[in-house]
């Protein structure tokens, strides 16, 4: 039976793309969906009914560890990037398979916008963002691709964050360097009194180590960034000012992670889709990064955490949930280090947790996880790290490390002012 409604559905969103959503796919919301979109149904036992944002149960037991040597009775819910990374590090790589825990949930207030959204929030004419929507998920009931992808870049992450955290690479023999930063992201996309005209604000500035402490960072992000280019400031300690970063955009290595990401990789997809080709494909159940308290451990040192070739297996968690599915081909007419994507969004937060990055030739060469948990103070799902593993130079960068500080995220601070976002406000910031 479930399988049939999910058909009904799916025949329902993709009736007709760039198309609002009609009265009777909004009235799915709350009943057979979430009031995000999801599928509320439970599978078999293995994947739960969502309830409204379960509590999470700590102290479990894996249900199972997949390996190298048994991968393969589990591939059919496994990424290609998954596949490659046992094949890869076949001694160390493992995934320790936990009780399915949908834990996601957002405030009332996004819901509600959530589903005013469905009838009104449409594609722009170039399909490089999004138009009439509140604060809340654009795309609950997405026809396309790109309303699949919009979901993800708009997704319910807080008003504000403020961090202190550390970015690592980690090199082939395991030999890691640090940076440290604090920031401040601003999603003004859910702040409604404010005058900024971005999607979102970032400043941060570098704490460690001494060599790189005083540098400093400015972004402002547009929706659309094919027509309305992203805003980056660079402060040069030298000059002792402000100068405008070049493009920050598309496949611009980052050279913090010692270029083993794109600009356009950070929180795994972010930026103008418009160089590739996107597609829709089928949802799938997959073993993702879920629930990733552990992660956040102030018992784990990064030497132990920080292993060869990947994260020490030991700390992670991995649970069944179904993914929407969306693949990216380059186009023709441009150049980029990709020759294709394949992103995995969890289906309760909409946030991308798997990326399957192809070269030139159509090989897997890089693979990105999100390890999520949730955040009961935002309410919702945010990363606790990001880790971003290339294949053929056997070395990887995480984004987000807070284990060896007293420090947290935060999501409850008011909104800073939009004076703090500008160039004079980036010289306050780092004095």
């Amino acid at each position: 039976m479930l399988k049939v409604i999910t058909a009904l559905i799916a025949m329902l969103f993709c009736s007709m793309e760039n198309a609002n959503a009609s009265p009777e796919q909004q009235s799915l919301l709350g009943s057979s969906l979430t009031p995000f979109g999801a599928t509320r149904a439970g599978n078999d036992g293995r994947i739960p009914e969502w309830v409204g944002g379960t509590a999470f149960i700590e102290n479990q037991q894996p249900l199972f560890v997949i390996t190298a040597e048994n991968y393969t009775q589990y591939e059919v819910n496994l990424t290609a990037g998954q596949v490659a990374l046992f094949k890869h590090y076949s001694e160390t790589f493992k995934m320790p398979v936990y009780p399915s825990q949908r834990t996601f949930t957002a405030p009332e207030w996004v819901n509600k916008n959530t589903y005013k959204n469905t009838l009104t929030t449409k594609l722009n004419i170039d399909k490089s963002g999004f138009v009439d929507a509140l604060p809340g998920i654009p795309f609950p009931v997405p026809a396309s691709a790109l309303e699949v992808y919009f979901n993800h870049i708009a997704r319910w992450r807080g008003k504000q964050l403020t961090n202190t955290a550390s970015d690592a690479v980690v090199h082939k023999n395991g030999k890691h360097a640090l940076i440290t930063r604090k920031s401040i992201v601003r999603f003004d996309f859910y702040n409604e009194n404010i005058s900024s005209n971005n999607f979102a604000s970032l400043i941060a500035r570098v704490t460690a180590p001494a060599s790189k402490a005083g540098g400093g960072v400015l972004v402002l992000d547009p929706l659309d960034q094919l027509n309305n280019a992203r805003s980056a400031w660079l402060w040069d300690k030298g000059r002792r000012r402000a100068i405008r970063a070049p493009n920050l955009s598309y496949d611009t290595p980052v050279t913090i992670a010692d270029s083993l990401r794109t600009a356009d990789d950070t929180d795994l997809i972010n930026g103008s889709p418009d160089r590739f080709d996107w597609q829709l494909l089928e949802k799938r159940e997959i073993y993702i990064p879920y629930n990733n308290t552990q992660l956040s451990s102030k018992d784990i040192g990064y030497k132990n955490l920080l292993s060869k070739h990947h994260i020490n297996p030991e700390h992670t968690r991995y649970e069944l949930h179904r993914v929407w599915v969306i693949s990216a081909s380059l186009k023709k007419e441009w150049r980029h280090v990709y020759s294709q994507r394949d992103f995995y969004l969890d289906e309760d937060s909409w946030q991308v947790v798997i990326a399957d990055q192809y070269n030139k030739q159509g090989e897997i060469w890089r693979v990105s996880l999100s390890f999520p948990k949730f955040f009961p103070d935002m309410p919702g799902i945010f990363p606790v790290i990001n880790v971003f593993h290339d294949l053929h130079s056997q070395k990887y960068s995480v984004m987000g490390l807070q284990n060896e500080r007293r420090t947290k995220n935060e999501f409850n601070g008011k909104p800073v002012k939009d004076s703090l976002f500008t160039p004079s406000g980036l010289k306050r910031f780092l004095n």
